[in-house]
């Protein structure tokens, strides 16, 4: 059997057993049982239950990487980008199980999971530079220190938006929040490059 093709029933057997049985509930021992390996020879393609875990995670949260990808199309007009982006982060937001996963892992990288905090540092670094991508061709900013800043505080909101959602704060109504992404996107984002052009002008 291919390395790629035994990855792919370990990640499907997992994702099926996740919903089946939370998190918690999902063992080394059952993954490999539905994907039909032994507890041994699935380490040859994972070494503990968290690799898996994130590795499923990572599948399902594609969508920077997707308008990354798109926004290098040099026939898609600005507007268009900023569109996808809009509803990127919608799908975003709806992606509960993936979300509960990421903070699941996040957790155990900080008490002591060496493996699966080298993952996710490689993740945001990741992501990060994807989103930086996306600003410099959605609004033709001239990518730098600060378009760096400005995508690792993107980073941290998105976070923060989820982590919300799935802890069902409820502080406001989506149709608020949703109204506020799409002005940060057509007009805040658009507005504040040009502060910031202008402020380091200022330091040079």
């Amino acid at each position: 059997m291919m390395m790629n093709e035994g990855k792919l029933k370990i990640l499907q057997a997992a994702r099926e057993i996740i919903v089946e049985q939370g998190i918690k509930g999902t063992t080394l021992r059952g993954i490999a049982e539905r994907a039909g390996f032994s507890t041994g020879a699935i380490y040859h393609y994972y070494t503990s239950k968290e690799a898996i875990l994130y590795d499923v995670m990572d599948e399902g949260l594609g969508e920077v990487k997707r308008i990354e990808t798109v926004s290098h199309d040099d026939q898609k007009e600005a507007a268009v980008i900023i569109q996808e982006i809009y509803e990127g982060m919608q799908e975003r937001l709806q992606k509960d199980a993936e979300s509960r996963l990421q903070f699941y892992l996040a957790h155990e990288a900080m008490i002591g999971n060496e493996e699966i905090e080298q993952k996710f540092k490689e993740k945001y670094e990741d992501w990060i530079t994807r989103i930086e991508a996306i600003f410099v061709r959605a609004y033709g900013v001239e990518q730098g220190p600060m378009t760096r800043a400005i995508a690792t505080w993107t980073m941290a909101g998105i976070d923060g938006m989820v982590l919300q959602t799935l802890l069902r704060t409820g502080t406001i109504e989506p149709e608020y929040t949703n109204r506020v992404l799409h002005y940060l996107l057509t007009e805040g984002f658009p507005h504040f490059f040009q502060l910031i052009r202008s402020k380091e002008t200022d330091y040079e």
